[in-house]
């Protein structure tokens, strides 16, 4: 690739990131149908030609914002389970992946904005979400080998899964996206994460 091809290149994700920068500050504030693909231009500071040649509707708009929030989602991984290291460590790490993430003002923003749209259409959020249960799929996988290890004893790992994510989002997710309660602190993060494990293990430890 030539120099002027690669300078062109990064002007287009320039422009193509201030766009969705643009939408998402403005369906955060104004919802969907209150946005127009104009405010949006405006806003990103580009043209509204250049705006549908990124995105030849608001709905095509939408859905790229979608994809970047499952993006997010994929890059947390659950690490694969580690015989010899001890379970609270194992899990805390897990723990803190979630927590950071959760918590994370880009992701609220981004879940913020999705989430508005989605509660008026539910056929969409089935359709859009199909990938966002990755990061709980690696951790029934590291449940399973727990409990086959003998470290754990979990009947239902998809249950125990949801149990653990749940008792994150309660604190670290939801509040802070209703606007309820400001978001955490490093250290309520950490205490967070320590009296989740520390709950989950008097539960199911051996």
């Amino acid at each position: 690739m030539t120099s002027k091809s690669a300078n062109k290149g990064r002007l287009t994700d320039r422009k193509r990131a201030a766009i969705m920068e643009a939408a998402v500050s403005e369906l955060k504030q104004n919802g969907f149908d209150n946005t127009s693909m104009d405010r949006i231009a405006e806003v990103a500071s580009v043209s509204k030609r250049t705006v549908y040649n990124h995105f030849p509707s608001k709905e095509d708009l939408f859905a790229a914002i979608v994809d970047e929030l499952m993006s997010r989602c994929q890059l947390i991984e659950v690490s694969d389970y580690t015989p010899g290291e001890p379970i609270a460590t194992q899990l805390s790490d897990i723990g803190q992946t979630a927590v950071d993430l959760m918590a994370s003002p880009e992701f609220q923003d981004l879940a913020r904005v999705t989430l508005s749209r989605f509660l008026q259409s539910p056929d969409l959020a089935r359709e859009m979400m199909i990938d966002s249960t990755q990061f709980e799929a690696g951790l029934i996988v590291w449940l399973e080998t727990a409990h086959q290890e003998g470290n754990l004893q979990i009947p239902d790992a998809q249950l125990a899964a949801k149990q653990f994510l749940g008792l994150i989002q309660s604190f670290a997710f939801w509040p802070p996206l209703i606007g309820k309660e400001a978001p955490l602190t490093e250290v309520q993060k950490k205490q967070l994460v320590e009296s989740t494990v520390s709950m989950f293990l008097a539960q199911y430890s051996c």
